[in-house]
């Protein structure tokens, strides 16, 4: 049964009144940004690139365009005063991901691109990543998750491709990709996939967020192909991000969606792996990325949703199949094509990192009201 908890005039009503502690989302105007450059920023992940124990943001740019990719590195206090270029060639990048690839103690980073090959740039002692390699063909990549989807032991890539099939590049053991297997439909727009053991196997199945089709479930079998393959949700609506989390509690992994013009939706999951039942939250905003976790600490997920020209939104969970909604920056209608989840400060808290398209890339601390 479809129930419309999240509306608007609900959530204006019910503003974060539950029983712990209230929380905000603090950017100082415009001060916490990661850089100053508008460029067309797809995505941003964040990780510990350089090994000192703090989350740094690698940054993709470009899309379409042909744009430079960063690395700005965290001094400790959540603050990014530093930084380098990835590379010397300018992209058109949609994702970046990192992994040690090589199994040699370092990250390396993996550069999505649109109509150019992939990019792997390999870490070592000297944070250069002058080492790289290209990799697949000039396909329209918009996503890339990094799992070990055949078993073997090594992180193999899982490329999203849009009107185009999507790739999965196996890893020979060394950080080669030479072998890949093609999964999903020729004509499908897939723009992410997210890699996670939904069956409770112990193997990462595949969830795909799909612009113009139903989104789709590939189950793994063990071997690095997919024998069942299950599509949900509407295939009138556009959808570009998925992202998973159990958000009823009930041990079945729950898969979010967020779509573009319609309210975005939480799809159950069960032990039949249906995905039928859905709750739908938000209005009808362009939601380009939703992420998922705990700001407030109350054990109870929480939703964050960027969207494009409409303020981005944090959808508090109470714990009995409702949410409120609290606002990061109110003056703030940019085009937001990622958002972040992170410990930025080391103070135990989730902070929110926005990747925005010709505008500043913003973060937020999270911090308790006194």
């Amino acid at each position: 049964m479809i129930k419309q908890l999240l509306t608007l005039n609900i959530l204006f009503l019910t503003y974060f009144s539950g029983f712990c502690q209230k929380i905000d989302f603090v950017n100082g105007d415009g001060a916490l940004s990661i850089g100053t450059s508008s460029n067309r920023t797809a995505w941003i992940t964040l990780t510990d690139i350089d090994n000192d124990g703090d989350l740094d943001a690698l940054v993709a740019n470009g899309r379409h365009w042909a744009e430079q990719s960063y690395i700005y590195f965290n001094d400790g206090t959540g603050n990014f005063k530093s930084g380098q270029p990835l590379g010397s060639l300018l992209q058109a990048s949609y994702c970046i991901k990192a992994a040690d690839l090589n199994g040699d103690g370092y990250l390396d980073i993996v550069l999505a691109n649109d109509k150019i090959p992939n990019m792997i740039y390999f870490g070592d002692a000297t944070m250069s990543f002058e080492k790289q390699q290209k990799f697949g063909q000039a396909s329209p990549s918009r996503h890339v998750e990094i799992a070990d989807i055949n078993n073997d032991g090594h992180p193999d890539l899982i490329i999203s491709n849009r009107k185009t099939q999507n790739e999965i590049w196996l890893n020979d053991g060394n950080g080669v990709y030479r072998e890949c297997v093609y999964f999903g439909d020729q004509g499908a727009e897939t723009i992410q996939a997210v890699a996670v053991d939904l069956n409770g196997d112990g193997y990462p199945d595949v969830v795909t967020a799909e612009r113009g089709g139903k989104n789709k479930i590939f189950i793994n079998d063990g071997h690095g192909e997919f024998a069942k393959i299950i599509a949900f949700g509407n295939e009138e609506i556009d959808c570009r991000s998925v992202t998973i989390a159990d958000i009823n509690t009930d041990g079945f992994p729950d898969v979010i969606a967020g779509y573009l013009g319609a309210p975005n939706r939480i799809y159950y999951g069960d032990k039949n792996l249906t995905y039928a039942n859905f709750d739908e939250f938000g209005d009808s905003a362009t939601t380009n990325s939703i992420a998922a976790g705990d700001f407030n600490q109350d054990g109870i997920l929480d939703i964050v949703e960027g969207n494009v020209e409409a303020v981005n939104r944090v959808f508090i969970g109470k714990g009995n199949g409702t949410f409120t909604m609290q606002h990061l920056r109110e003056d703030l209608k940019d085009d937001t094509y990622h958002v972040e989840v992170g410990d930025l400060n080391n103070d135990g808290l989730l902070d929110i990192v926005e990747a925005n398209s010709d505008a500043w890339n913003l973060y937020y601390y999270t911090i308790r009201q006194k």
